[in-house]
């Protein structure tokens, strides 16, 4: 897992990305204005990849 953690957080990033842009063009189509939108997508991003990295590190651990 360590030669290959870097392209592992490059994936989970990209991920967030998406997930970002989702969470806040979903938002800002429901309604909501566009600096609570935009918060709500960094929101939707920090918890995606929080919640990744948080895992990739418990199992690269649990393979030691």
């Amino acid at each position: 897992m360590n030669s290959i953690r870097g392209l592992w957080v490059a994936v989970i990033v990209t991920a967030g990305l998406f997930v970002a842009f989702s969470g806040g063009g979903l938002a800002w189509l429901g309604g909501t204005p566009v600096p609570l939108a935009v918060l709500a997508g960094a929101g939707g991003f920090a918890g995606f990849v929080g919640l990744a990295l948080a895992v990739m590190t418990f199992l690269a651990r649990t393979q030691d």
